[in-house]
């Protein structure tokens, strides 16, 4: 969200590596996170349908920053706009995971309904 912001193009070029490394890392840390919380059963299915959500990015950012590019008065201007959109919703969505994605707690539901969850890797104690 600050890049539109920042003083010189060299402090640009460092955010927006930085930015682009740790989002390349959700994808994942997503599918441990889902491996861990969901039942052997539907493990599976729950990564396809995730993997699937995540590339569907592919598809509409093109079309979605084309079209905020566009309706804005000057490229730059359009530009700076849907690099801010994306940034807060990357924020707001990161703010929501931290705050509801619990691994350990949704591996004891499981357990507790009879269903097999995989052990933590052995040294990894929690």
């Amino acid at each position: 969200m600050a890049v539109p912001y920042l003083p010189t193009r060299e402090v640009v070029i460092v955010v927006w590596m930085l930015g682009s490394t740790l989002a390349a890392v959700i994808a994942v840390i997503s599918q441990a996170v889902v491996s861990e919380c969901v039942p052997f059963a539907q493990r599976g299915a729950v990564l396809a349908i995730g993997t699937a959500f995540m590339t569907s990015a592919g598809v509409l950012a093109p079309y979605v920053m084309g079209e905020i590019v566009e309706e804005a008065a000057t490229p730059v201007e359009g530009f700076f706009r849907g690099y801010t959109i994306i940034g807060a919703i990357m924020f707001t969505g990161g703010l929501i995971a931290m705050l509801f994605i619990r691994p350990e707690r949704e591996a004891e539901r499981v357990c507790q309904n009879g269903m097999r969850v995989p052990l933590p890797a052995p040294g990894l104690a929690r």
